[in-house]
């Protein structure tokens, strides 16, 4: 009689058997239903002539075409060959369409998303670019856009690959298809970068929050924007406090359920030929993006007799946002502005749907419909109020009852730049590529509106430069942009946008560098003075150190600097700190690892690199001193503010003062003063790290505390999920240093959500010498080759090559031609 126990045995083993070979059935079904054909030919209806298409070994295809229109056209299908999931993601994150494919548990983040004004912009956009298109048919002319007719080609070219493709495994799981794409869809994906760029969503929000709850004093300790360089604020009418609550609730459970990275900073730097080994401008750029699975950017090199650009693309926009030609290269940090504000309204008391407009009186509010559909439900109207600054925003959920407090509770608009009507960041991402000079590519520049972002450049001729691209807004002197706003006074109206000419830019500066780390222009003068939700200092401050000497540098230095984990900013803190980091705080069981580990930090060198134990021991002091200081005031909203730049930029300000409200303590008084908390602090960290790790300090290294995975949107809406995602592995990085690692703060384990989404390096002397890597790979289907090959590589700080030369590319072995064929076959 076979044992019990031995029975159990066989039922795990036999189960885990069918799961394995569930995978393998399954992983050979998507192999042979999605794979992408990358040698051969292929019919795409609406070429003019045969395109030729070289795939290299990591998958990038360098398209040769006989004109533009072609180019864009394949571009548009090769694209969906291996992106279709993640294109149709990130549009729908914009246009609040989850739902359509999620079901009930998407319906809060659609409608968060539909209350910002993006799907009703991208509406107006669409219109907007057809009545050009139609007045063009009318005249007889060639007069629409060019930009215009490539979106079109592109999204064409994504169609035909709906229509005639194999259909992504994503899509099979879910028992549903793809819809086409339209030109709605380009203001879709821009509106949630749009979105994830501006911090003002949650740090306003938060600053409201404590004025209203903790007062004024609280209030100006904050950082907001840059250090020591904050303007004065004031309260706008007085009343209801927690205006904004709602939002900051509707933004951590719509965060949560984002099937896609947010954009969160960059690293950029350039150098002249004065400052370069191979005599020739050198331009380094690693932007820095939620992970996800896929990777974000699609690489794709493309040559027509119009123009020659290896560009990194994102998913569902036809243009490169980086790129290099073979006279330029660009690239691109978030500028930071202020974006983005907040109207207190005033209502009619006679008449709910009327806000004061100032000496015009009472304004009606305008009443929106939209309708969301979910899967599986019946459809949900939406009945979304706007007043003359933009969209309501804190309204109550439909189907909520009113109560005395949310009825009481004045309407809160949003102005929100990217939403001006003018707004088309298209045309210049078509233009920069284009460009022969500097000046035409400045003009091309111009032409973005929004998000703000800071464009960094190198050419040829020796020129480098960085502008700050996006409409800059004029406003009164009342208004200091992290204040909750008068919506019926007047004085804070918005007073229009400053000509891109009075933008902050730097252009050929003596010094032979320009560098950028979502900081401030440099310079006092009134053209550079940008209010804004600038990044902490620690980035900036270690590239200004490793770039203001005479060192002459190489891509190979440029690498280390790229990989640089140091953060001097934490080694001032703590020479200020270790003489109170004593392990008589500690009981006598902890006193042996208190002060082994004190002697560690004595002695680190701000690196967060794998073996170092000062690293985990810095890290998890920071947490547990940042909830010291700001979790007994902030209470349930202390679980945002700690994951916002505010709260790291506060917490180093507020590390050197002393007197600040914020080291009261007001749960334990006997805690009170900067002191108690720096002890209590170093009291929990060694605690909480011998529960988790043991008692041996020299096992508290960096890397059994942090790990990288970059996890697919299906991983927690499908049983097999999590198959899809990458393998957990840790990596080098710190959250503020120059390899920036971003994980949320208050977990036992640092799980990475952010970082370099490519690391880029370009010669200017050699367009072949270029070097990138993407955190995991070219293609978006799991079981492809590319899905994951360059992951090993970028967790290792490696590098590949970016062919330029067409004498290799034509030799490579995977050659496509995209044959015209007839429309609809």
């Amino acid at each position: 009689m076979i044992n019990t126990r031995v029975l159990i045995s066989l039922k795990w083993f036999l189960a885990a058997l069918l799961l394995v070979a569930a995978v393998g059935i399954l992983g050979a079904w998507a192999l042979y239903t999605a794979e992408p054909q990358r040698s051969g030919q292929l019919k795409l209806a609406g070429l003019q002539e045969p395109v030729s298409v070289s795939y290299d070994a990591w998958g990038v295809p360098h398209i040769d075409a006989q004109n533009d229109h072609d180019a864009y056209r394949a571009l548009g299908y090769l694209h969906a060959q291996d992106r279709l999931f993640q294109m149709d993601m990130l549009r729908r994150i914009g246009a609040g369409r989850l739902s359509e494919l999620f079901g009930q548990d998407t319906f809060e983040t659609d409608r968060f998303f539909r209350s910002l004004g993006i799907s009703r912009f991208a509406r107006q956009y669409a219109q907007r670019l057809d009545a050009q298109r139609l007045d063009a048919q009318r005249q007889e002319t060639n007069s629409e856009k060019p930009h215009v007719e490539l979106i079109q080609a592109y999204q064409a070219g994504i169609n035909h690959y709906i229509d005639s493709g194999k259909v992504p495994l994503e899509y099979r799981l879910l028992l549903t298809r793809p819809d086409y794409f339209d030109i709605a869809d380009i203001a879709h994906v821009m509106g949630y970068m749009a979105y994830s760029f501006a911090e003002a969503f949650k740090t306003d929000a938060l600053i409201d929050h404590v004025r209203g709850n903790l007062g004024e004093r609280h209030a100006q300790d904050l950082v907001p924007g840059w250090p020591e360089t904050m303007p004065p604020r004031r309260i706008v009418d007085g009343g209801v406090s927690g205006l904004l609550d709602p939002l900051l609730q509707q933004i951590s459970k719509a965060e949560e359920q984002l099937p896609a990275g947010q954009f969160l900073g960059s690293n950029a730097w350039v150098v002249n030929s004065t400052r370069s080994l191979s005599n020739a401008p050198l331009l380094a750029n690693d932007p820095h993006i939620g992970y996800s699975a896929p990777a974000v950017w699609f690489e794709a090199h493309i040559r027509t007799p119009e123009h020659e650009v290896y560009g990194h693309f994102l998913a569902g926009i036809p243009f490169p946002l980086l790129g290099q030609t073979r006279r330029h290269a660009w690239g691109l940090t978030m500028l930071m502005n202020d974006e983005v504000d907040f109207y207190r309204e005033r209502v009619n008391p006679d008449n709910p749907n009327q806000v004061r407009a100032g000496d015009a009186g009472w304004q009606n509010l305008t009443l929106h419909e939209e309708v969301i559909k979910v899967r599986g439900h019946e459809d949900r109207l939406l009945r979304m109020r706007s007043s003359r600054h933009g969209p309501i925003i804190n309204d109550p959920m439909p189907g909520i009852p009113l109560n005395a407090e949310t009825a009481a509770r004045p309407p809160v608009s949003l102005f929100w730049s990217f939403l001006n009507p003018d707004n088309d960041a298209a045309e210049a991402f078509y233009g920069l590529p284009r460009a022969n000079t500097m000046e035409e590519f400045e003009q091309a520049a111009a032409l973005h509106g929004s998000p703000g972002l800071n464009l960094i450049y190198a050419d040829i001729d020796d020129n480098i430069a960085m502008w700050a691209i996006g409409t800059l807004k004029r406003w009164p002197s009342s208004n200091n942009s992290y204040s909750l706003l008068s919506g019926s006074s007047g004085r804070d109206d918005f007073l229009g946008y400053q000509p891109f000419s009075a933008n902050p830019r730097v252009i050929n500066p003596s010094s032979g560098h320009i560098f950028s780390a979502n900081n401030p222009y440099p310079g006092s003068g009134t053209r550079r003075v940008l209010p804004g939700y600038y990044a902490p200092s620690e980035r900036a401050e270690r590239l200004k150190e490793l770039l203001d000497n005479d060192e002459q540098f190489d891509l190979a230095r440029f690498k280390d600097m790229q990989l640089d984990t140091r953060r001097p900013q934490a080694l001032a803190v703590l020479d200020d700190a270790l003489p109170l980091l004593s392990e008589q705080l500690l009981s006598n069981d902890l006193r042996v690892p208190a002060a082994k580990a004190a002697e560690i930090l004595s002695q680190w060198n701000g690196a967060f690199t794998g073996e170092q134990v000062g690293a985990t021991l810095f890290q998890r002091w920071q947490d547990q001193l940042m909830e010291a200081l700001f979790a007994d005031e902030l209470g349930p909203q202390f679980a945002v503010f700690r994951n916002t730049e505010m709260a790291e930029k506060s917490l180093f300000s507020l590390y050197w003062k002393p007197a600040s409200p914020w080291w009261d303590n007001r749960l334990q008084p006997v805690m009170d003063g900067r002191q108690a908390a720096i002890e209590q602090a170093w009291v929990k960290t060694i605690e909480s790290l011998s529960a988790e790790l043991g008692t041996n300090v020299d096992r508290w290294t960096w890397d059994q505390v942090i790990s990288l995975q970059h996890t697919h949107p299906l991983s927690e809406r499908m049983p097999l999920g999590r198959f899809l995602d990458s393998q957990q592995v840790a990596v080098d990085g710190g959250a503020e240093s120059l390899n920036s690692m971003s994980f949320n703060t208050g977990e036992g384990h640092y799980r990475i959500k952010a970082g370099p989404s490519t690391r880029r390096l370009v010669d200017l002397s050699d367009m072949n010498r270029s070097l990138g890597i993407n955190p995991m790979g070219q293609s978006g289907n799991p079981f492809n080759d590319h899905y994951q090959d360059q992951a090993e590589l970028f967790n290792q700080g490696r590098y590949r090559g970016q062919l330029f030369d067409w004498q290799a590319i034509k030799a490579l072995p995977d050659q496509l031609t995209l044959q015209p064929s007839p429309a609809g076959r």
